[in-house]
């Protein structure tokens, strides 16, 4: 038996055993009830330590999310906080994460207390100053072999094969092959980095991402 066929049996075995909560997020997600039970599921399974926590998050997420890879490792405290995200292969989430509504591609390494949020505009501000109580979800896509620093903010598109510095805010679209940094997070001037990192850095993005 392959080490892939083993993990598929497991992931199974996981999801009958997690059967009661995955019927009640089921349930919720059809009879449009909101995600108040898939998020305290969500949380209750963040808190299990170790290998054995990461492969019973991963098989809550592959029986509810809209996509979760069986090679993506999700740590422990890491949360992801809407059913319309999607993880792709090889990725890794680090500890105490918490991932929107987002597209995360394969092979993207996001560091530990990043927050990829579900876009800039989640509550409009009503006439009487109040925002809006219920939030509007925009996706938001970190593209394939991205790294996300330790403490990022990240409330837009981040391209392929490119770097989001520790502690930066991203606020605006990152092009492909682009290293960023601070708040808002702004391309770091450093060719030889840049060229080191991905040859595929468009002139056309790089020009946009510095007006």
């Amino acid at each position: 038996m392959t080490s892939r066929s083993a993990t598929r049996i497991l992931l199974a075995a996981l999801q009958i055993i997690l059967s009661p909560m995955l019927l009640g997020c089921w349930i919720e997600s059809r009879l449009g009830a909101g995600e108040r039970w898939f998020g305290a599921c969500a949380e209750l399974v963040s808190l299990l330590p170790g290998w054995p926590g990461s492969m019973v998050r991963k098989a809550f997420y592959r029986a509810t999310l809209r996509g979760f890879a069986s090679r993506a490792y999700i740590s422990f405290g890491a949360l992801i906080v809407h059913r319309t995200a999607a993880i792709g292969r090889n990725a890794y989430i680090g500890p105490y994460s918490i991932i929107g509504a987002a597209s995360i591609g394969d092979d993207v390494k996001i560091a530990s207390r990043a927050s990829i949020l579900s876009g800039r505009r989640q509550h409009e501000v009503g006439g009487d100053g109040r925002a809006d109580a219920a939030p509007r979800l925009s996706e938001v896509s970190i593209g394939e072999g991205s790294w996300i620093g330790e403490g990022a903010i990240v409330m837009a598109n981040v391209g392929c094969n490119s770097i989001v510095g520790a502690g930066s805010v991203v606020v605006r679209d990152v092009p492909d092959g682009v290293t960023v940094v601070g708040n808002p997070a702004r391309e770091r001037r450093d060719p030889e980095e840049l060229r080191s990192h991905s040859a595929a850095v468009g002139q056309e993005g790089a020009r946009a991402w510095r007006r």
